[in-house]
């Protein structure tokens, strides 16, 4: 690893009084919840963290995360690299009650603990900043010239089903519901 690796935890007090920054990695190994999502954890991420007080002393973490993750492609179910990113301004607070109180430009982080999980702010980060279906670019799946024989093959199926419209059993009905209006429509 060419930078520093980002610890797992931080003391709740000392970053921020200091306007500590970080930058360095993150191994993905280990990452439990992000683990399922993922087809190989052996990579990292890059991260910057500043620890500050805002105008108001709430204690603030402003960063990023990258990294390239190995997904499964859900059009041709082939494994895939998708470069994500994150950028997070959250508030750390020790109670929900403090995090409704936050402003909306900060994401809450409650944490009453002497020491803050930045691994698990991290994670999340990583896991949101997914997409709910990872796809390849259209050209370079192996799957698209499947799709597209499949789609031409339902335009034609469409196409011939509307050159042989007589046929339809149901267009009688639609000419009774006419022929009624054309007649008055009463029967008394």
């Amino acid at each position: 690893m060419s930078n520093p690796e980002i610890p797992l935890s931080v003391d709740a007090l000392k970053p921020f009084e200091q306007g500590t920054v970080k930058e360095g990695s993150l191994a993905l190994a280990g990452m439990n919840r992000l683990e399922p999502l993922i087809l190989e954890t052996d990579g990292e991420a890059a991260v910057r963290l500043a620890f500050f007080f805002d105008d108001e002393r709430r204690r603030v973490i402003e960063g990023w995360i990258r990294a390239e993750l190995e997904v499964l492609c859900q059009r041709c179910l082939e494994a895939m690299r998708l470069p994500v990113e994150s950028t997070f301004r959250v508030g750390v607070v020790d109670t929900e009650v403090m995090a409704e109180q936050l402003p909306a430009t900060l994401e809450p982080m409650v944490s009453g603990q002497r020491d803050l999980p930045i691994h698990e702010l991290l994670e999340d980060e990583l896991i949101m900043s997914l997409p709910d279906y990872p796809v390849h670019e259209e050209a370079g799946c192996k799957a698209s010239a499947t799709l597209e024989r499949i789609n031409r093959d339902a335009d034609d199926a469409v196409a011939q089903a509307r050159e042989h419209d007589t046929d339809n059993p149901f267009r009688v009905l639609a000419g009774l519901g006419t022929g009624g209006q054309d007649q008055g429509g009463t029967d008394s």
